[in-house]
């Protein structure tokens, strides 16, 4: 039987064992996102973040992924709501702005908002549509009013952004386009940030050619021969010290030369997963020793990888596991 051929009676009540399965299959993906947010399995799959993991991995919307995110820490946090999302009474779009609020509350009153005041405003917006969720929000925890940022893709391949500014921010924004008016005489806003973008990337981009690269390999072995008779010589054999006494190693830094190298030829995070694919992030990265400075790892451009700061603390964790 095919859904044309029901009678209304008949699809109206499949339709509705059909939500409530839904309903009941979401609070289960939820729990399921809490408990894999909580264990950061999301680095062990080559992503830098959650978020990132349940966009490409599973092709969830970038505001999908967001409101599951969300209410899958707010059910973390208040394990309540599990019952709530089950039975429709609460909409992940609700868990949602239930934490944009709270992360905003957190930002213009320097305070966190309490777990007994999120479970207070569960218990008021229950059943409440998105309007008076916003409303009730806005006056419970005295918010100003900010319109979220918004990002428009035409088919030029342009893209329109929309962003608020506090009066405090304009402020300091219409005093660096004064400063750049030689460079940027029309008083465009777009010409304006692209202009400060690339002076910016411009500082912190070091273009390391054949001779300067060696330069940077030999100033990194030099390092590495100097610390090792350092660490050959701080202590003689019969020193009077007691093991406890002798002094740690300490470990120099790695040349500026070899880093700003490093990170300029591999521009994004090296991690890959048990499946082989990169992370390839592109924001915090770092400089990781493949083999660490404390079981003998050098400071030679072989031994180090780029990682984002996300994988390279998941390293580091796993590392003093073993």
């Amino acid at each position: 039987m095919t859904i044309t051929t029901l009678s209304n009676h008949r699809l109206i009540s499949c339709f509705e064992d059909s939500v409530r399965s839904e309903r009941k299959i979401t609070a289960q993906v939820l729990e399921y996102i809490a408990e894999i947010d909580r264990r950061r399995l999301y680095l062990e799959k080559g992503t830098t973040s959650l978020f990132d993991y349940l966009v490409r991995d599973f092709g969830y919307s970038p505001g999908a992924a967001m409101r599951r995110i969300d209410a899958a820490r707010l059910l973390r946090e208040l394990p309540e709501t599990a019952e709530k999302f089950e039975n429709g009474t609460l909409t992940l779009s609700q868990a949602n702005q239930i934490q944009r609020a709270s992360r905003e509350f957190k930002k213009t009153k320097r305070e966190s908002l309490s777990t007994e005041s999120k479970r207070d405003l569960v218990l008021q917006l229950e059943s409440k549509t998105q309007k008076q969720t916003e409303q009730l929000l806005a006056a419970t925890l005295d918010l100003p009013k900010t319109p979220p940022q918004k990002q428009t893709y035409h088919r030029d391949q342009s893209v329109t952004l929309t962003v608020t500014f506090t009066p405090e921010q304009i402020k300091i924004l219409e005093q660096v386009q004064n400063m750049v008016s030689h460079s940027v005489a029309n008083r465009d806003w777009a010409e304006t940030f692209t202009y400060l973008a690339k002076k910016e990337v411009a500082r912190r981009t070091v273009v390391c050619k054949s001779r300067a690269r060696k330069n940077c390999v030999d100033a990194a072995t030099a390092v590495s021969a100097t610390s090792a008779t350092t660490a050959a010589t701080a202590v003689k054999p019969n020193s009077a010290f007691t093991a406890a006494a002798k002094p740690k190693s300490v470990r120099p830094p790695i040349p500026s030369g070899v880093r700003k190298t490093l990170l300029n030829e591999h521009a994004r995070c090296e991690h890959k997963d048990s499946r082989g694919r990169s992370c390839g992030s592109q924001r915090f990265l770092q400089l990781d020793h493949i083999r660490s400075w404390s079981r003998g790892g050098t400071h030679e451009p072989e031994n180090l990888q780029v990682l984002c700061g996300a994988h390279n603390r998941q390293k580091y964790i796993n590392e003093t596991k073993r």
